[in-house]
């Protein structure tokens, strides 16, 4: 996501596309398979009814740990190719706003304050932005 207070911090989220909401969400200190496991595990604990997941191609995306869940729950994995962003463009877009409307514009004092603002700006983006129409 971005360097703050020396160090880089990670936002895995998962995108729901029927609601257009954010539906689950980490934050890590690294990138890897466990997290983006757990972000997509806390998604199922409330919506167990997606049947598509999807993801670039990096190698937490790739991992056996991830494509063990998805199959366990029987859930197909899109991962867009080089130059084909067509499937994982509404996370793309989500991630691109999230960026410009509050990563870029905002000052974190500590580990602690970045979780807060996102938690609240998380809040305000599945709540109260206005979206487009779809």
């Amino acid at each position: 996501m971005e360097e703050h207070s020396g160090h880089w911090v990670y936002l895995s989220s998962v995108y729901n596309n029927d609601d257009h909401k954010i539906i689950a969400y980490k934050v890590a200190s690294q990138m890897t398979s466990d997290l983006v496991t757990d972000t997509l595990k806390m998604a199922l604990a409330h919506h167990k009814n997606s049947d598509f997941v999807h993801s670039d191609m990096g190698s937490q995306y790739t991992s056996h740990q991830f494509e063990r869940l998805l199959n366990k729950f029987k859930i197909r994995h899109s991962y867009s190719l080089k130059g084909h962003p067509y499937d994982n463009g509404p996370i793309e877009a989500f991630h691109s706003i999230l960026k410009r409307e509050f990563v870029y514009l905002t000052k974190f004092k500590n580990d602690d304050d970045l979780i807060l603002k996102i938690e609240n700006y998380m809040y305000w983006y599945n709540h109260s932005r206005v979206r487009m129409a779809v």
